[in-house]
């Protein structure tokens, strides 16, 4: 798989479907976050790594992200020059989303 689209699939997924994460996968977020944070050399692969051997473990999350990779390897790719500077941007997406997902998964539980 290529690793834009494992980030970008990702991030699309923490984005717009908090539903696919289960109690388990929100108490690991932390771990992924440790994970994040600890890499020394920021590269796509390294990022799309993480993330992978992050969502591996929670099946839910795992089929949600390749459904949304075939979703988006359907749309035409842009142009690679485009490109330039979006892995700062999308590691700095991930810190701001994901405790924004496990803020709404919060409230969608009291709120119940």
């Amino acid at each position: 798989m290529d690793t834009d689209t494992i980030i970008e699939a990702f991030i699309q997924v923490v984005k717009e479907q908090d539903y696919v994460f289960s109690d388990d996968a929100l108490r690991d977020i932390p771990n992924l976050q440790q994970n994040l944070s600890a890499i020394d050399n920021l590269t796509p692969e390294t990022l799309a790594e993480v993330l992978r051997q992050w969502y591996i473990n929670h099946e839910d999350v795992r089929n949600a992200i390749l459904v949304q990779e075939r979703e988006i390897k359907k749309v035409e790719k842009s142009k690679p020059q485009s490109q330039e500077n979006t892995l700062e941007n999308r590691y700095r997406i991930l810190e701001e989303e994901l405790p924004k997902l496990q803020e709404r998964k919060k409230e969608k539980d009291k709120s119940q």
